[in-house]
């Protein structure tokens, strides 16, 4: 079994978000990015796409791969599940740049932390 797989429900959900912002249908941008349409169906009943549809996937959000695999070895962190939302919504906005995207990230991410922490 593999160390690591791809968080389909948290690529898809960033996907959609994006798309979503840009006001694109799910098949303008499967053209747009030379991929099945039938791809998206797919993801989101759960299945993962191939390493080079991953890979347009990933080159399209900009974003890096590590916000989309998981441990299969390792028991998630749940309370860790927003963070990585949060995250990929920021660094995928178009409004955003990347220094300003990362400095809210990390804003988040220390007030979320403070927060789940209080509540423990």
């Amino acid at each position: 079994m593999p160390e690591s797989t791809i968080d389909v429900g948290l690529l898809y959900s960033t996907l959609n978000r994006k798309r979503e912002t840009q006001e694109s249908s799910w098949r303008d941008l499967a053209k747009d990015l030379e991929i099945s349409p039938s791809t998206f169906t797919r993801m989101a009943q759960g299945q993962r796409p191939d390493v080079d549809t991953f890979a347009t996937l990933l080159r399209w959000l900009q974003m890096d791969v590590d916000k989309f695999t998981v441990s299969t070895t390792q028991q998630p962190d749940s309370s860790d599940e927003p963070l990585l939302a949060v995250s990929s919504m920021l660094r995928s906005s178009k409004r955003l740049s990347t220094k300003d995207a990362e400095a809210l990230d990390n804003i988040f991410a220390a007030a979320y932390k403070s927060i789940v922490k209080e509540e423990h």
